[in-house]
């Protein structure tokens, strides 16, 4: 990333940016306070729900590829698990495989207006995908996601680095101006650190 230019980017944000949680964007764009996010189809179903006039408005797109020549995508994607701690493990695996019926996961696709992602590179042709374009971009996210672990392994020390905001905050300092781009990388590799060496 060229920093000087994720900088002059961030000198554009809308005034409280750092500050935001995960709701903040959906709020102002629907309030017309951002033009654009990066976000899920959550906004656009929330316009269509209410009955907003912005939803006309609304498109989405996937990412750009950059100089890596693929997808470097982070997205939401729910697992379905059962824990080892379950009182009834084998109703909790019923259901699971009755949810994963082809009936019960298009109703889930279909429903969810592109928010749901498919796990099964079958459903990727689901008409669902097809009958409103501006959620059509959503059912390439499985095949395009890299794992909040990329490029390591999934587990308790990937998703405690992905909820203490390790590389969120190591490039909010960069781009602020608060820290060069090696003392920010030097600062998040210690934090991840605590993770993975616990």
């Amino acid at each position: 990333m060229h920093w000087d230019y994720a900088r002059a980017v961030f000198r554009t944000l809308a005034p409280g940016t750092l500050s935001w949680n995960d709701a903040s964007n959906n709020k102002a764009f629907l309030a017309g306070e951002i033009a654009l996010t990066d976000n899920s189809t959550s906004i656009y179903g929330k316009a269509l729900a209410d009955k907003l006039p912005i939803a006309a408005d609304i498109a989405h797109a996937t990412w750009p590829i950059g100089p890596v020549g693929v997808p470097t995508e982070l997205h939401l994607i729910f697992p379905l698990i059962v824990l080892k701690y379950t009182k009834y493990p084998s109703a909790a695996k019923a259901f699971l495989a009755f949810m994963m019926e082809k009936a019960q996961y298009q109703s889930l696709l279909r429903s969810s207006i592109g928010y749901i992602s498919q796990s099964l590179k079958a459903y990727e042709n689901d008409p669902s995908w097809f009958t409103d374009p501006k959620i059509t971009p959503f059912r390439e996210v499985s095949a395009r996601a890299r794992s909040g672990a990329y490029a390591g392994k999934l587990g308790h020390a990937a998703a405690g680095v992905l909820a203490d905001f390790v590389v969120v905050d190591m490039f909010a300092e960069t781009v602020t101006g608060q820290s060069s781009p090696k003392d920010a990388m030097e600062k998040a590799q210690k934090r991840a650190q605590r993770f993975y060496r616990g």
